[in-house]
C-alpha cells in the first residue's frame, strides 16, 4: 500500500468515525426509539405536515420516525394525554376542548401539552361566484351548511361566523353534512347555496373548477368578536393570489391554528430537539408542504395560545427568544384551568 492511498484510507477512517460521532451525539440528546405522530385520514394536511416532519427528524437524528394515520383526530387525543403515542396534530381548539373536558370530551384531559403551532388553516363561508353572495350578510334566506356530523366542534364555529354579520340559524336554511368534503359536494351538487368549508383544499379546489363561473369566498360580517372569541381562531384578511381558490378581492375571514401535540409525560429533552429540529427545518417544512408557506418560523409560537405548552418546548422557545412574559402569563391562567 502506497503512503497516498494509506493516508486516503485513514482520512476515510477519520471521516467514518466523526460521522459516527455526530450520529451518537444526535442520538444521546434524544431517549426515543421511535418518533410516532399521529394524523387524520392518509392524504390530507395533517398527514403530509407529518410526513415531512418525520422525514426531517429521521435525517437529522436517525430514529426510526413515522406517520399514523388515524379515522380522525380526536381519536388519539386521549393517547396524547395517557403517554402512550408522542406526538400528535390537532386544531387548537379540538386540543383546548380535549384539554379543559368541554363537549365533546367527557372528561378533562389535562395531560395533553403542545409542542408548537404547526400549520394556520384559512375558513369561511364558500357560494357559487354567480351567486351574489360576497358576505355573510347576504347569505340571509340561503340554504347553509353549517353543521359536520363528523366534526361536532365545528357548529359553534359555523354559528360565530353568521354572528359576525348579526345572523342566527334562525335567518338561514341549516344544512348537515358528514364532513368538509361532503358539503362542498354539496355546493358543487347545487343542493346548497353556501356551506362552510377548509378554505383551497382539494376538494374547494375540484368545486372551483367544476362549477361554471367558480366558487367565492364569503366574506365575514363587521363582527370580529364571536370568531376572535373561539379557542385557537382569530380573524385575518385573505389576499387573491396564485395560493388563493374564489378570492376576487381581499376578504375577510376565520384563521385557526393546529398545533403540533404531546403528552406531559414526554422526556423534556426529547421535545425540546423536536421543536428545535422543527424551527431550524422550517424552509424544508415549507418546501415538502406548500401549505405552510404563509407561516414564518416564528409563528411556531402563536401570540394566544390555546392550551399548554410542554416545559422542552418552552425551553427551547425561550431560548431563541420567541416566548414571551406574555406567554407565561397564559400559560399560568391554562393550567389553573386545567
Amino acid at each position: 500500500m502506497t503512503t497516498g492511498v494509506r493516508r486516503a484510507v485513514r482520512s476515510l477512517v477519520a471521516a467514518g468515525a466523526i460521522g459516527a460521532a455526530l450520529c451518537a451525539t444526535a442520538h444521546a440528546q434524544m431517549t426515543l426509539d421511535r418518533v410516532t405522530i399521529g394524523t387524520g385520514p392518509a392524504g390530507l394536511l395533517y398527514s403530509q405536515i407529518a410526513t415531512a416532519l418525520t422525514s426531517i427528524i429521521q435525517d437529522k437524528t436517525g430514529i426510526p420516525s413515522t406517520a399514523r394515520p388515524h379515522g380522525g383526530t380526536s381519536q388519539y387525543l386521549p393517547q396524547l394525554h395517557r403517554g402512550e403515542i408522542l406526538l400528535g396534530i390537532n386544531s387548537g381548539l379540538d386540543a383546548s376542548s380535549a384539554y379543559l373536558g368541554k363537549e365533546p370530551y367527557p372528561q378533562a384531559m389535562d395531560g395533553i401539552r403542545a409542542v408548537l403551532a404547526i400549520a394556520q388553516a384559512n375558513y369561511s363561508f364558500i357560494a357559487r361566484a354567480n351567486a351574489g353572495i360576497e358576505t355573510v350578510g347576504d347569505m340571509k334566506g340561503k340554504r347553509v351548511v353549517t353543521a359536520y356530523r363528523t366534526l361536532a366542534l365545528f357548529d359553534d364555529v359555523n354559528r360565530a361566523l353568521l354572528e359576525t354579520a348579526g345572523l342566527t340559524e334562525e335567518d338561514i336554511t341549516p344544512v348537515a353534512e358528514t364532513n368538509v368534503p361532503d358539503a362542498i359536494q354539496a355546493l358543487t351538487s347545487d343542493r346548497v347555496d353556501v356551506t362552510a368549508a377548509i378554505l383551497a383544499i382539494t376538494a374547494h379546489r375540484e368545486a372551483d373548477a367544476a362549477i361554471p363561473g367558480g366558487t367565492r369566498v364569503v366574506g365575514l360580517g363587521p363582527d370580529d368578536a364571536p370568531v376572535d372569541a373561539l379557542q385557537g381562531f382569530h380573524v385575518g384578511i385573505l389576499e387573491p393570489g396564485p395560493g388563493t381558490v374564489g378570492v376576487k378581492e381581499p376578504t375577510k375571514i376565520a384563521i385557526y391554528d393546529s398545533y403540533l401535540n404531546t403528552g406531559v409525560h414526554a422526556n423534556a429533552d426529547d421535545i425540546y430537539e423536536i421543536a428545535k429540529i422543527t424551527y431550524e427545518n422550517w424552509a424544508a417544512m415549507q418546501k415538502a408542504v406548500p401549505a405552510l408557506r404563509g407561516m414564518t418560523a416564528d409563528d411556531l409560537v402563536p401570540a394566544r395560545i390555546s392550551h399548554p405548552f410542554h416545559d422542552g418546548a418552552i425551553r427551547y422557545f425561550r431560548e431563541i427568544g420567541l416566548w414571551t412574559p406574555e406567554h407565561d402569563k397564559q400559560q399560568a391562567a391554562l393550567l389553573k384551568q386545567g
